[in-house]
Parts: structure tokens; C-alpha cells; sequence
């Protein structure tokens, strides 16, 4: 798949996953979510050339793989997958703070029905989704895609 590809999978998962969380399907809200996530942590990882960017945010593999990438890369020292960044994403990577019960995306949490239904997690992750559309955003005005 191409950027462009994944930058307009994104979008549609973001619109989507509104939708959903607007109709009271928090779960499925979630669910979508992560794919906004991901499709931006492929972007990058694509960006630079990386030919191999199979994965999931709930693989650890992964997930190194990115961190270290924006480890070797100055220029995303204020990128949002920052831990630093105000608008990182920490729902999405950390669910609910409970590992053992609402770890957001890891396999076994994101295939268990309702698993997400708490009316403020999923509004937070709903916040983190509207900065990933920005940054999302900021991607195609630098000229990554």
C-alpha cells in the first residue's frame, strides 16, 4: 500500500469511528480508532523507508519498530507519538491504565465484545482520534504523502 492509501484509510476510520461513538457503539468506536493510529504510524514508517510495516499497535514488534525510527529521525522530535507531545496519544496505546482489564488494542482486550464502554475512556479516545486527523493532516502539508 501506498501513504496516499493509508492516509485515506485514516480518514475513513476516523470519520467512522465518530459515527459509531456518536450512535452509542463505544466499543466499535475504540476498535476503529486504532486503525487511525496505525495508518499514521505506517505513513511514517513507509516515509522512511521501511518496506516492512505488517503489523498492529497491540504487537510489540512493531511498536519498536516505530519508536525506533522516530528515535533515529530529529525531525519528529515534536511529533504527536512523542511521549512528551500533550496530544500523544496515551488511551490508545495504554487503554484505561488497567493492563490486566482495558489495555487499548492489544489482542486480547480489542476482540472482546463491549470490552470498551466507559462514556469517558471512549470520549478521550475520541479526542486522541481529532489530533491523529491533525497530525494526519500536518503529514500531507509537509509534504510526507
Amino acid at each position: 500500500m501506498t501513504k496516499q492509501e493509508f492516509y485515506d484509510f485514516g480518514i475513513m476510520m476516523k470519520n467512522d469511528s465518530n459515527i459509531l461513538f456518536d450512535n452509542n457503539q463505544k466499543h466499535t468506536s475504540v476498535y476503529l480508532a486504532g486503525y487511525v493510529l496505525e495508518a499514521y504510524i505506517k505513513i511514517i514508517l513507509i516515509d522512511k523507508g521501511e518496506s516492512d510495516y505488517i503489523g498492529h499497535l497491540g504487537d510489540r514488534e512493531f511498536l519498536n519498530k516505530f519508536r525506533r525510527i522516530i528515535a533515529l529521525y530529529p525531525e519528529f522530535s515534536d511529533n504527536i507519538l512523542q511521549t512528551n507531545n500533550i496530544n500523544y496519544p496515551k488511551k490508545l496505546f495504554d487503554g484505561q491504565g488497567n493492563n490486566t482489564t482495558k489495555a487499548s488494542w492489544k489482542i486480547q482486550h480489542r476482540y472482546k465484545v463491549n470490552n470498551w464502554t466507559d462514556s469517558t475512556f471512549c470520549a478521550n479516545i475520541q479526542s486522541e482520534v481529532v489530533n491523529i486527523h491533525s497530525a494526519l493532516n500536518d503529514l500531507r502539508i509537509t509534504g510526507r504523502l
